[in-house]
């Protein structure tokens, strides 16, 4: 039977400039980044969550190698 390992991280929001857009398009790329880099490791998005104003829940599943 399949086993797996499991990980939780908050990504946090940049808040970096006044313009709500410009915001949009920077934390897109934040997580997408540090998506790409949890999928590198082996890791399988399950589950992405907007947590609070200040950013987001992401779990994550890989096969257990124990």
């Amino acid at each position: 039977m399949q086993k797996w390992e499991y990980l939780v991280v908050f990504i946090k929001d940049t808040k970096i400039t006044d313009d709500i857009e410009m915001d949009r398009h920077l934390d897109a790329d934040r997580f997408t980044d540090q998506m790409n880099m949890y999928g590198a490791a082996g890791w399988e998005l399950v589950s992405f969550i907007w947590d609070s104003p200040d950013g987001a829940k992401a779990a994550f599943k890989r096969p257990f190698q124990g």
